[in-house]
């Protein structure tokens, strides 16, 4: 009888841990925490390197300075004055949409996602008929 009671409390026990697991994040919870950053750990995307139809650009101008901010709000800035709003629709995309400046025209941007870590990020996107692929480190 004593086995018995102490068999229940253990499976008790047992059972009570194995719900207070927690879920993994998904592969896009985990991009959208990458890109934002996470806490105190903001991230400032620095570009770092652009490529045109796989030709390395020198970096030049206000290129060198240029970063992207993005925030856990779903909303993003970038040091040539534009602002608006990102997703991560599937865990290679990401979806920005934000009004050009000065003509204020709602543009909607698409990038692919080749990699993106805590702290390195590499998009490929078409910008005038040109494949561009833009490298950023992460700066806090």
């Amino acid at each position: 009888m004593m086995y018995k009671r102490e068999m229940l409390l253990i499976s008790l026990v047992l059972m009570l841990l194995a719900c207070n697991k927690s879920e993994p994040k998904s592969l896009i919870e985990n991009r959208k925490a990458y890109l934002a950053g996470v806490g105190n750990a903001i991230n400032h995307w620095k570009l770092k390197g652009l490529t045109s139809d796989a030709i390395p650009q020198i970096l030049v101008g206000s290129q060198l300075s240029y970063n992207k901010q993005y925030f856990n709000s779903s909303s993003f800035t970038d040091t040539d004055g534009a602002s608006g709003n990102w997703s991560i629709p599937v865990a290679d995309s990401l979806k920005e949409i934000f009004a050009n400046y000065p003509s204020g025209i709602l543009v909607k941007q698409s990038y692919y996602i080749n990699f993106l870590s805590y702290d390195s990020l590499s998009l490929t996107y078409v910008q005038n008929g040109k494949i561009i692929n833009a490298r950023f480190k992460a700066a806090r």
